[in-house]
């Protein structure tokens, strides 16, 4: 794999980012899924509908599409205020859609489905989970796209290809399914 960088003028809309050969995140077998993502499916069953049969894995990255998430992902971390809304050990996680105020899976659901409303394949959107350096696990969500896998993390408003992020990644939504999970 190539390391090097070069800036990119998507579509000639003006809209630049770096691009670097993100690759795609190699998904491993089956893997438990989150129990606040399965209490979050159960309670808003159509955020975790499986795709129709026409399956997109990737999208294509225009200059459009980076401009929807590059919107998308800084108002949404504008819009919820931080905050971790576990009360105590053995407590579930609540993962909720569109909080005034949640922590980081909170802030990905509702990526996810602002993308979905814009016109991103449901099946391109994947809710992934890992640890950070601190040890602290962490959801982020990761657009499939022909140039790679890219983050949206509510720690920044850069995108960035995943594997430019501090994160030991653990599992990822299922493409074909968003109620199952697989290893990373």
């Amino acid at each position: 794999m190539s390391g090097t960088v070069q800036a990119l003028n998507l579509a000639g809309t003006g809209t630049h980012f770096k691009k670097v050969r993100a690759g795609l995140i190699r998904e491993g077998g089956w893997s438990v899924s989150p129990m606040g993502h399965v209490m979050f499916c159960q309670a808003r069953p159509a955020e975790c509908r499986k795709p129709s049969l026409v399956h997109v894995t990737r999208v294509s990255m225009t200059g459009g599409r980076f401009a929807a998430l590059q919107t998308i992902n800084t108002a949404v971390n504008r819009a919820i205020i931080p905050l971790n809304d576990r009360s105590g050990p053995g407590v579930i996680d609540q993962w909720s859609l569109e909080p005034r105020a949640g922590d980081c899976e909170d802030f990905a659901i509702t990526k996810r489905h602002r993308l979905i409303a814009a016109g991103w394949p449901a099946s391109a959107l994947r809710l992934a989970i890992g640890r950070l350096p601190s040890g602290e696990g962490h959801a982020v969500l990761i657009a499939r796209t022909d140039k790679g896998d890219y983050v949206l993390d509510n720690r920044t408003d850069d995108i960035r290809p995943w594997r430019q992020t501090d994160i030991r990644w653990l599992s990822m939504q299922s493409g074909a399914n968003p109620q199952f999970w697989r290893s990373i």
